[in-house]
């Protein structure tokens, strides 16, 4: 396992791709060639002395399970076409994986470039598609990677990454799902699954509360 991690930004994610720390800290991005790259001893102090949403992640891993992905912010929203052009690719218009196009492909529609079919001509009778060169498409791909390909035990704690004491103490407490309220005659706390109706005091000797609310 080489020494290189990268750090995850979970509050940061668009659709289903990890966004990461950029180099030199400018910010976040889905595209993994934008990531800071940490040695694991860097990855561990960052977890250690950063916020709950950053997570290390092995860098071996993620580059292994990277699949190219365009951004529609980056690629014409109308047919484009060159004259002499031999190759093109289509996307469907108006839907996406966070703001990535989804392509025309040899079975279902696929998000993942490499999987776009490449027609000799464009079909611009259908107005559902966006027709374009494939040359330009391919100039904007970038590597992202499918959070719900994120394995904890082999990306993060299995690559080295000690889990810091604060996220296991988080991750021990747990939310009361009922709701607290407080008896309008004697003030006793009672905790019920209604979070909208006061439906009864825990104390069997309070009947006031059902006289006055109720009656």
């Amino acid at each position: 396992m080489k020494d290189r991690f990268y750090l995850a930004c979970t509050r940061d994610s668009v659709g289903g791709n990890m966004a990461f720390h950029c180099i030199k800290g400018e910010g976040y991005s889905t595209n993994i060639d934008k990531a800071e790259t940490y040695t694991r001893e860097a990855a561990q102090r960052a977890w250690e002395m950063g916020r709950s949403i950053d997570l290390p992640v092995s860098a071996d891993h993620i580059d292994a399970l990277a699949v190219w992905r365009v951004d529609h912010q980056y690629i014409p929203n109308e047919n484009t076409l060159i004259s002499g052009c031999t190759e093109y690719v289509a996307f469907i218009k108006g839907q996406w994986n966070g703001n990535d196009v989804y392509w025309l492909t040899d079975t279902l529609p696929s998000d993942q470039f490499l999987r776009a079919r490449i027609f000799s001509h464009p079909d611009t009778s259908d107005g559902r598609l966006v027709w374009m060169p494939f040359s330009l498409a391919d100039s904007q791909k970038r590597r992202t990677f499918d959070m719900a390909n994120y394995n904890p035990r082999s990306m993060t704690t299995g690559a080295g990454i000690i889990k810091p004491d604060y996220i296991k103490r988080s991750g021990r407490r747990k939310d009361n799902p009922k709701s607290r309220w407080n008896c309008p005659t004697c003030g006793r706390i009672s905790w019920q699954d209604n979070p909208y109706d006061f439906e009864g005091c825990r104390d069997v000797k309070c009947e006031d509360w059902k006289q006055k609310y109720f009656y």
